[in-house]
């Protein structure tokens, strides 16, 4: 367990977020799981995800495992710019989130 906090900083919109996350790029299956398992324990609250690491299920599935409650976790993703028009971008994310099993990101 980390034995300092992770300090946070205020966006321009006034959401606090931490200063540090965990990227998950390259981090598939059960060991991408135990590794993001892993940071959660040690004190990360910042998940970053892509969709186009296309590693969203395994990103899901840690926090799914986590003893850390969902709502206590900040995850963002990115939307690739092959989807940047709202007609593309609104069902690819429904997807990205299906995918991660989530019901929703933090920051996007």
């Amino acid at each position: 367990m980390m034995t300092k906090q992770i300090p946070k900083r205020t966006l321009g919109d006034g959401m606090e977020v931490p200063a540090i996350g965990f990227g998950t790029y390259g981090l598939y299956g059960n060991r991408g799981v135990q590794a993001i398992d892993s940071a959660i324990d040690i004190g990360y609250r910042l998940i970053d995800s892509a969709y186009n690491y296309e590693n969203e299920g395994t990103v899901g599935k840690a926090i799914e495992r986590s003893n850390i409650p969902r709502e206590e976790l900040l995850v963002t993703s990115k939307l690739p710019g092959r989807y940047h028009e709202y007609e593309k971008a609104v069902p690819a994310i429904q997807e990205s989130l299906y995918r991660a099993n989530l019901d929703y990101y933090d920051l996007y």
